[in-house]
């Protein structure tokens, strides 16, 4: 779960500042004010650490990928090609992996002795930019991850050397690193991140230096996406048996996926776990779009696959393209807070759109179910960055924090907008009430200053059709 995220000179931005996400994260605010960007920088991680191509630094994007950031001078503030990207983001690991150390083997205050210490969070920093004023090409300037322990931060990563070609070591709190090839230049990272292979048999470090690398992968891999505009609805749709990691960018795996989850049961809060499908059909009939849901296949042995449902007040049921448009669009968005992996992070765009008012509030206590819910008698420890519109979604974030049933350290909402010296970001701040002590200007337009002019605009049209 990625606990911190901080960007520079990125798109619209010049300097976020420190982006503190929790598990329920909410990112509002005006037209072109950067708010996409911020999912758009994470998607670019992910395709570059997916790439074959380890020599690529950054995989700016092409037609198969979700993000296409242009050059890399396009993709900067202000365009400008002489600026360096950097950035730095922090995670913890709450669902335990295969491989993956919680605790680190440092010397001791006791001379000669070592100990085991805690690693509650790590975190990645890196800095890139063009090679020279006359290529075109991008390098790593350096990076390092840090590994926070109670007692100290310990510091492991590249840099370019200063004099000559090739990369040296970076270490910070690790006098004990062994260098076992003293003066001897390391080739370049693979892509923004990954030690050479020499840089494991040159130093001696604590612990399995490619496993670092392998952690942050492991954290952009658990991304999930889901955009603004998903597919139609279908009259049939296939599936042949497999079982997709999401619901897709678009949700065109949306039935697929919960033909997928036939078998799993989904615990939210103090209910009792219900099947999945079960799960998904309630929350349609609670936002009011449903009153019955199914799937069902066109033919025994067949692998076409039709979706019924029945509307609120409709004594039949009908195929999904037969009613409004705005179950096909929330159907992927509730298949994805509950089917992807535990431990996953769910980038979500205007999960509102073709949703009326209270399907939008409903849509709220959606998310704050996927960050309690468990499986298999384990926590799910879901991450959810929304990005929105939505008054009814925010308002219904405050009641539950009112009621106690959101706790404020679950959720950090932020408003953004634009300005002459780049994108801001504000913190909104949340009592224990749900009340946002520090509400921007014009958040969501000025409702009072509407009534009043709406009654003045009446009284004027009163006196000037009165008789005299």
């Amino acid at each position: 779960m990625f606990k911190k995220l901080h960007i520079q000179n990125f798109k619209a931005w010049k300097d976020t500042g420190d982006i503190q996400l929790a598990p329920l994260t909410m990112f509002f605010g005006t037209n072109s004010s950067g708010k996409t960007s911020l999912q758009q920088f994470l998607l670019l991680l992910q395709q570059t650490a997916q790439s074959r191509d380890r020599k690529r630094v950054l995989h700016l994007g092409d037609e198969s990928t979700l993000v296409d950031m242009g050059t890399f001078p396009e993709m900067l503030f202000r365009q400008n090609p002489a600026a360096l990207l950097r950035f730095n983001m922090e995670w913890s690991m709450r669902v335990p992996e295969e491989g993956v150390p919680d605790s680190i083997e440092v010397p001791s205050t006791s001379q000669g002795k070592m100990e085991n210490l805690p690693l509650p969070s790590r975190s990645f920093e890196a800095l890139i930019g063009q090679e020279d004023k006359q290529s075109a090409r991008i390098e790593v300037k350096q990076f390092i991850y840090r590994l926070n322990t109670p007692r100290s931060t310990l510091g492991i990563g590249m840099a370019r050397r200063a004099h000559g070609p090739g990369y040296e070591l970076l270490l910070e709190n690790l006098a004990f690193a062994k260098k076992e090839a003293a003066g001897e230049a390391l080739s370049a990272p693979i892509h923004f991140y990954g030690f050479p292979h020499e840089a494991d048999t040159h130093y001696k470090f604590p612990g399995d230096i490619d496993s670092l690398a392998l952690e942050l992968e492991d954290q952009l891999d658990a991304i999930h996406y889901l955009g603004p505009l998903r597919q139609p609805p279908h009259r049939t749709y296939l599936w042949s048996g497999e079982a997709p990691e999401s619901v897709g960018e678009d949700g065109r795996l949306a039935v697929a996926a919960l033909l997928a989850a036939n078998e799993r049961s989904i615990e939210v809060e103090d209910q009792p776990a219900r099947p999945f499908a079960q799960l998904i059909a309630e929350r349609l009939v609670s936002m009011g779009l449903l009153e019955s849901f199914e799937v069902q296949p066109i033919a025994p042995n067949r692998k076409e696959y039709e979706v019924f449902v029945r509307t609120p007040g409709s004594p039949m049921a009908v195929r999904l393209p037969d009613v409004g448009f705005g179950v096909s669009q929330v159907m992927p968005v509730l298949l994805q807070c509950f089917y992807t992996e535990p431990g996953s992070t769910l980038l979500f765009e205007q999960p509102e759109l073709h949703l009326h008012p209270k399907a939008q509030t409903e849509l709220a206590d959606v998310f704050i179910d996927a960050i309690h819910a468990s499986e298999d008698g384990q926590p799910r420890n879901i991450q959810l960055l929304v990005e929105s519109h939505s008054e009814h979604l925010l308002r219904r974030i405050q009641r539950r924090i009112a009621e106690g049933k959101l706790l404020p350290e679950e959720t950090a909402i932020y408003f953004c907008s634009p300005g002459p010296e780049g994108s801001r970001i504000e913190k909104l701040k949340l009592d224990e009430y749900g009340n946002i002590i520090n509400w921007p200007k014009d958040f969501f337009g000025d409702d009072m200053e509407d009534l009043v002019a709406m009654t003045e605009a009446a009284m004027k049209r009163q006196q000037e059709q009165s008789p005299e």
